[in-house]
């Protein structure tokens, strides 16, 4: 059991591996770690800051040797869903930032082998700056976010899931061993990142959302650049329409046709979105004041083809590849929504135009449209960008005076529920008509995309924005995602991720699925020092 005794005593002993200044104890210090956009309060005694697998194998046997909780962050970007939080108060934090090499990227087999503190942004200019053929299964969430840390919560990246696309995992477990993953285990192995398994019980799958160990490096599998690339926009106008749409979709992604994620977002997650940037064009150009520029830019996305749903999906491949896509996708799509395609040359022909004839009524709104547009089709392409971070604060306090990269920072809330759904568009209706009844009981807008990860499956991403200075809405926000969290799990959708302030409503002692958790647990963790009470009954 941890006391002040044996805490000061790990202090010491941490010092002397890390040194003074890598073990954080000061209140001003810690409150960075404690400010979430959640609106959740933990109590931190302290942040560690390793730079190596050997410094991380050394604070797990400290911790062991004093019995102290650790929990490991790699960017702490968990916004919505904790941020840098422990599930369990009075948990010491291991921030591995610091453990940020690129150890390896082999073009031949497209894979790179990264620490936990590479970040998205840090991988994307490293494939550009060596003008390397390959691109990065981004996600929206930013340039500083993990890609290991994401991948480990299962995250959905823009072309597939990110927990599909990691291998040879090197972990220090909870006991401070080291263990590698598939056969990376074997010294002399030259195949642990091209074929994950290896021989024996494949084992990377239990390292994702649980509480087993600290991984500190794996591969993550990357895409070679494609000849030719473009981006599917679609949209439609009600509910109905979008079953429809789902339905098309559907049959696009079980043939083939489409192989990328497909995000299909409502108009408020639309507004947000798009809002903010195309507010910053305006402003700019026009110095209008921001109730004027969001009055305008309900116009601006509705004339510039964005509807009550709307749709995105990259496309790559060869040039005779792309005219087959695009041409099923019209056939599919044909009647049940407007389609239209978008590649570098459309938008850029597209801005040309707009410039030169500025001078027309109209021209200026379209250019701020496209400007908006911009880093967000990047996206599609595997291109990072904090763009979209400023959805955050728009529903909230509109723009910040200086751009913000973490929304912990700010005033703003956000929490997520994000369950699973059968792919098609009976079973959309449902959701949606769940989300709109509990949100409109709770006085809350749903922030709503459905993203379509594979031929049977989609993922429903739903946000509410709250101010986090005001107790009352954030109360009442943490209950609205407890009855969303709930009403899934009640129709049969549970989540696949969920705040750590839901893990009680997930994680059940009769459940033999748990018990099973909890005795891996006791195997690879015996004193419980990782991470206690993430995704386990212990």
């Amino acid at each position: 059991m941890m006391t002040t005794h044996s805490l000061a005593t790990a202090f010491s002993d941490w010092k002397n591996v890390l040194g003074s200044q890598y073990v954080l104890a000061d209140s001003a210090e810690l409150a960075p770690y404690r400010q979430n956009v959640s609106g959740l309060d933990r109590d931190i005694p302290a942040v560690l800051l390793p730079a190596t697998a050997g410094d991380v194998s050394a604070i797990v046997r400290i911790a062991n040797t004093h019995v102290i909780p650790l929990h490991p962050v790699s960017g702490g970007r968990n916004w919505g869903l904790g941020s840098r939080l422990p599930v369990t108060t009075g948990t010491v934090v291991v921030d591995l930032r610091r453990m940020n090499r690129i150890r390896d990227v082999c073009i031949r087999h497209h894979y790179a082998v990264v620490e936990p503190g590479v970040t998205q942004g840090q991988l994307h200019r490293y494939l550009g700056e060596r003008n390397l053929p390959l691109l990065l299964n981004v996600t929206g969430s930013g340039l500083d976010a993990s890609i290991i840390g994401n991948a480990l919560e299962r995250g959905i990246g823009y072309f597939s899931s990110r927990a599909d696309c990691l291998s040879s995992l090197e972990i220090v477990l909870g006991a401070g061993s080291m263990l590698r993953t598939g056969s990376g285990h074997f010294p002399a192995a030259d195949t642990p990142y091209l074929y994950r398994h290896g021989i024996g019980p494949s084992i990377d799958g239990l390292f994702a959302q649980s509480n087993y160990g600290i991984v500190t490096a794996a591969a993550v599998d990357l895409i070679p650049k494609p000849e030719a690339q473009c981006a599917m926009l679609c949209r439609v106008d009600n509910d109905s329409s979008l079953a429809a749409l789902i339905d098309s979709l559907a049959i696009l992604v079980k043939g083939g046709v489409i192989r990328s994620v497909v995000h299909i977002g409502n108009w408020e997650r639309s507004e947000i979105t798009l809002g903010p940037l195309v507010h910053r064009f305006l402003a700019k150009h026009n110095g209008a004041g921001p109730e004027t520029t969001k009055n305008e830019i309900r116009k601006i996305l509705a004339t510039g083809g964005f509807g009550a749903w709307s749709a995105v999906a990259g496309l790559m491949g060869s040039s005779a590849q792309m005219r087959v896509m695009r041409g099923e996708i019209r056939r599919a799509i044909r009647g049940v929504a407007a389609l239209r395609f978008v590649t570098d040359r459309s938008l850029a022909v597209a801005a040309g135009i707009c410039r030169k004839l500025a001078f027309v009524p109209g021209m200026k709104r379209r250019l701020a449209l496209l400007h908006a547009i911009q880093p967000l089709y990047g996206l599609t392409k595997g291109i990072p960008t904090d763009a979209a971070l400023e959805s955050v604060y728009w529903p909230v306090e509109g723009l910040p005076d200086t751009e913000v990269t973490n929304p912990d920072q700010s005033r703003s809330g956000l929490l997520y529920c994000v369950p699973f759904l059968p792919l098609d568009g009976n079973s959309v209706l449902v959701a949606v008509a769940m989300i709109r009844d509990i949100c409109d009981s709770h006085n809350f807008a749903p922030y709503v995309t459905f993203n379509v990860v594979d031929s049977k499956a989609l993922e429903a991403v739903i946000s509410l924005a709250f101010d986090r200075r005001e107790g009352g809405r954030s109360s009442a926000a943490h209950a609205c995602i407890d009855a969303l969290t709930e009403a899934f799990i009640q129709a049969g959708f549970p989540p696949y991720r969920v705040g750590i302030q839901s893990m009680a409503r997930i994680v059940k002692e009769d459940d033999t699925f748990w018990q099973t958790v909890k005795g891996l647990k006791a195997v690879l963790d015996p004193n419980n020092i990782i991470s206690p009470g993430r995704y386990n009954l212990v």
